[in-house]
């Protein structure tokens, strides 16, 4: 499975390898790196398995990628915006400068949002690509940037080193696709029972994350280098998205695409079946 970066944001994947839920289900899993775009290539050339990454796949089926999306781990996205003490609002960061890490990433995408939201004209402002939000991190605490966006746990640091957070994804999009599993409809052809696995890891995990906080709060803390305030702050703000169940309404999945394509973030206006097939998910046993 190919994730973005690593951050608390994965953490079911991550949780799920380290305490062997995957392999409880036979899964030799490996998880790597790899940009966003590139996954869904990735899927459909059969380099990869399996991403996470179910908002971008959006656009990529709009584009004809023959893929599907078999579960919806996140109801919401997790970006911030940050920048230092001094700025005052979103607006003061027209004509300056926002990290991000791919223009046309979802990190581009929501800190769009964001600035909208709080009165700026995300035109007039000019954002950064630098390859992952690790390197936005950087170019923050270093001044090139006035802003960037970022994700958990890195929020939290930069909160706790006195910057602010002006604005945060999860606030203006309810019910937003974002994270799940995505996979090419040849591998859902030819290896079934591994997806179906994986999506009894991913139940699997879910559960263990809600019931075990103590637990799962220190392994944030210790894997991702964290205060145990941040770790805590990162687990309420991704148990806040969680979508137990793995599926949300045809009817709030249906306005989130016509939303998209509303936005031109998609070529063309999906149906839910266009995207989605819980069927899969929906006969576990």
């Amino acid at each position: 499975m190919a994730l973005s970066v690593r951050n608390v944001v994965f953490l079911p994947f991550y949780y799920a390898k380290d305490t062997k839920i995957f392999d409880k289900h036979g899964l030799n899993f490996e998880l790597i790196q790899m940009r966003s775009d590139l996954q869904l290539a990735g899927l459909a050339s059969g380099e990869i398995d399996f991403t996470p990454s179910v908002g971008p796949a959006g656009a990529a089926i709009a584009n004809g990628l023959p893929l599907k999306a078999l579960a919806i781990l996140y109801r919401a996205p997790l970006f911030s915006l940050v920048s230092p003490a001094g700025v005052s609002s979103a607006r003061d960061l027209e004509g300056k400068t926002v990290a991000v890490s791919r223009i046309g990433s979802e990190s581009h995408r929501y800190g769009s949002l964001i600035l909208e939201s709080g009165g700026a004209d995300p035109k007039k402002v000019t954002f950064i690509q630098t390859g992952s939000t690790t390197v936005s991190l950087t170019a923050l605490q270093q001044g090139s940037v006035s802003a960037a966006v970022l994700s958990p746990p890195f929020t939290g640091i930069m909160a706790e080193r006195g910057y602010k957070i002006l604005g945060r994804s999860r606030s203006l999009l309810a019910d937003a696709p974002w994270l799940g599993l995505v996979a090419s409809r040849q591998k859902l052809e030819r290896q079934p029972e591994q997806a179906r696995n994986i999506l009894r890891s991913m139940r699997d995990v879910i559960a263990v994350i809600k019931r075990e906080k103590p637990a799962v709060v220190s392994y944030i803390e210790k894997n991702f280098k964290v205060s145990a305030a941040n770790a805590n702050e990162s687990y309420n703000d991704i148990m806040g998205v969680t979508v137990e169940p793995l599926v949300l309404r045809d009817e709030q999945i249906q306005k989130y695409l016509d939303g998209s394509f509303a936005r031109g973030e998609i070529s063309k206006r999906l149906t839910v079946g266009d995207m989605f097939d819980f069927s899969m998910l929906r006969n576990l046993k």
